[in-house]
């Protein structure tokens, strides 16, 4: 009796050890980016894409994005300190925006704001040039209205800039709809995301969130939920409380750049897309994104902005290359934000002359 349980216990064993082997042969295999390994640097524990990407993500004390140390000043942006009150002779822009002005993935002279001052003061005698940058990864275009009152007596700004990405609109993640949350939700949800929590802790980074993304893929081609498209395309839809709310948060930036006597505020498209040879040829991805920037332009026009966009600049200034960040991440790229940040030095000029 005991000989048979002593068996069963090794039958048991060896399963597990199989199962475990099986697990992590095919996360070695499969997981296009390499293995997430731990390594001590500086006396801190280092997550990163071994022999591919760098460090991303919190790291003790530190915050990494894509291999770059965040440094926030004493309000928590990522920006330098700067003097309040303006010292005499500074122009001041504010820019509004979310991670593709907060610059993930980038350095922060890479930034389109840092770009843009830079061509600034390069090309003035008389004034010096601060671009502020007052981006924060996943916030909303009413989200920025709020920053932009917060802050406006202390920043004094002489122009207001907001960076537009088509998420904006929408206040929860780009995915959220309320199936997906209910499905979430729901005893099966809570296992798929309790399953993924126990595959990291394992090291099973990979097979953790392919599960988890099978399982709302499954989901989507069912019809239990939308794809982001359909989810975000709802914010869009004119009698949306998301595109009124968008559109209410346009008004109330101009309505505060007006009350401070500055220029029509800036509105700036940041243009997104796989390689720039896209805009060139839009596929049914770039169509949707393309709609959706027009879309938020005429409002932004219509609220009193100077509004644009890159969509001719793209193709000509960058050539047939890869414009995000990495092979895991979409945020635009340093070339893309070159492009950027040349064009909102122009319309600084402009708007600075207009009020001169």
């Amino acid at each position: 009796m005991i000989r048979n349980g002593l068996l069963s216990a090794c039958a048991v064993s060896v399963s597990a050890a199989l199962i475990l082997g099986i697990l992590y042969g095919a996360e070695f295999l499969l997981n296009p980016h390499g293995e997430l390994v731990e390594s001590w640097r500086g006396g801190r524990m280092v997550h990163r894409w071994s022999d591919t990407l760098p460090v991303h993500g919190r790291v003790g004390d530190d915050l990494y994005t894509w291999g770059h140390v965040v440094k926030n000043n004493r309000y928590g942006f990522r920006e330098r300190e700067f003097e309040s009150p303006k010292p005499p002779g500074v122009l001041r822009v504010m820019v509004l925006g979310d991670s593709l002005t907060w610059g993930t993935g980038l350095a922060v002279e890479e930034r389109y704001t840092a770009v843009a001052e830079d061509l600034l003061n390069r090309a003035s005698n008389d004034s010096a040039f601060e671009v502020l940058n007052f981006g924060l990864e996943g916030i909303s275009t009413a989200d920025q209205r709020d920053i932009l009152e917060a802050y406006k007596d202390l920043v004094e700004p002489d122009l207001i800039v907001v960076g537009f990405c088509f998420n904006d609109p929408k206040p929860r993640s780009l995915n959220y709809s309320f199936e997906r949350e209910t499905l979430r939700q729901s005893m099966t949800g809570r296992v798929v995301e309790r399953t993924r929590e126990l595959g990291r802790r394992a090291g099973l980074y990979f097979l953790a969130e392919l599960q988890r993304h099978g399982f709302y893929v499954a989901a989507e081609a069912a019809g239990l939920i939308p794809g982001w498209q359909t989810a975000l395309r709802r914010s869009y839809a004119p009698s949306s409380d998301n595109w009124l709310a968008f559109v209410r948060a346009l008004r109330d930036i101009k309505a505060t750049s007006d009350t401070l006597g500055l220029p029509a505020p800036v509105f700036a498209v940041l243009n997104q897309g796989r390689r720039s040879s896209d805009y060139l040829a839009p596929d049914g991805y770039l169509v949707q994104y393309l709609a959706w920037y027009r879309q938020a332009e005429a409002a932004a026009r219509d609220a009193g902005f100077a509004a644009y966009n890159h969509e001719r600049e793209i193709p000509r200034r960058i050539r047939n290359e890869p414009m995000d960040v990495n092979a895991l991440d979409e945020h635009p790229a340093a070339n893309l934000n070159r492009v950027f940040g040349e064009k909102l030095h122009l319309e600084v000029v402009e708007a600075f002359g207009t009020r001169r």
